[in-house]
């Protein structure tokens, strides 16, 4: 059961979302709610050439990032609180400051889920676009990472992407344990040539959760491009959540950077429940 949330804040939509996403979440299981801002203190004084006598320069320019920065991460830390407190949930403040990836796999050791928005923007100070963040966070963490779109649906089904591989097996215990209702509309997907064994696939899967009291249907796909197929697949079953195993060969390196998992991050439009 669920017990306790963290989720990143950096000011971006994507945020805002995963803290909605969040409280639903801390209602419905009444569960902590914890908000982790951080300074990126290492990149904006990381070292960069400058010219001779612009070190005192550099020093001082770096100075008010971090004091800019940290005004920014208060901002975002207030409008947390005040979310949690106006919708009635539990919450908790942190503030961190370091590499973001290695101050949110820190910290996510105390809880049991990290929400994370499926683009970070946590080096404001440096950069305007998008950050390598999320993706070293789901390289490095010791907890279930779901990301979170822009905008949150409608879709209120659970579909699983399930190939029968050690971290699809393991994705889908750990989706079960922590936020899977009886009485949620379940929907196994799985990609195989073989449609004999896309179908041995997935009944794996649904006498697990058989065991659990949970009832799954089945949807055996034989398809040559895997991703196309689970966001066809998750699109038509009005998802409001896919839990996504790894899918290729081989397997570590399929989930962390094979074209598949990149794929779904991309174009998904619901959130993603992901574990290794």
């Amino acid at each position: 059961m669920l017990r306790s949330i963290l989720v990143g804040l950096d000011g971006s939509a994507y945020s805002t979302a995963a803290i909605e996403l969040g409280i639903q979440w801390a209602k419905k299981f009444n569960a902590l709610l914890v908000g982790l801002a951080i300074i990126d203190e290492p990149t904006i004084r990381k070292p960069e050439p400058v010219p001779i006598g612009g070190s005192s320069w550099k020093h001082q320019r770096d100075e008010k990032l971090v004091a800019d920065a940290r005004r920014k991460v208060e901002h975002f830390l207030r409008g947390f609180s005040d979310r949690c407190q106006e919708a009635g949930v539990l919450w908790k403040l942190l503030e961190d400051v370091g590499t973001p990836s290695e101050q949110i796999c820190k910290e996510a050791q105390r809880y049991d889920l990290i929400l994370l928005g499926k683009q970070t923007h946590y080096h404001f100070e440096t950069q305007q676009y998008a950050d390598e963040t999320l993706s070293d966070v789901l390289k490095a963490s010791p907890r279930p990472v779901v990301t979170v779109p822009e905008k949150l649906g409608t879709g209120n089904s659970i579909v699983v992407a399930y190939d029968g591989s050690l971290q699809a097996a393991r994705t889908l215990q750990a989706f079960q344990s922590l936020l899977l209702d009886p009485s949620q509309e379940v929907h196994i997907v799985t990609i195989n040539a073989n449609n004999a064994e896309a179908i041995r696939l997935a009944d794996c899967a649904i006498d697990f959760l058989g065991f659990h009291g949970i009832k799954a249907q089945r949807h055996a796909v034989t398809a040559s491009s895997p991703a196309t197929a689970i966001i066809e697949q998750a699109n038509r079953l009005k998802a409001g959540m896919l839990v996504m195993g790894a899918f290729g060969q081989p397997v570590i390196r399929e989930f962390f950077f094979g074209s598949v998992t990149r794929t779904i991050l991309k174009e998904m439009i619901c959130p993603l429940f992901l574990y290794h």
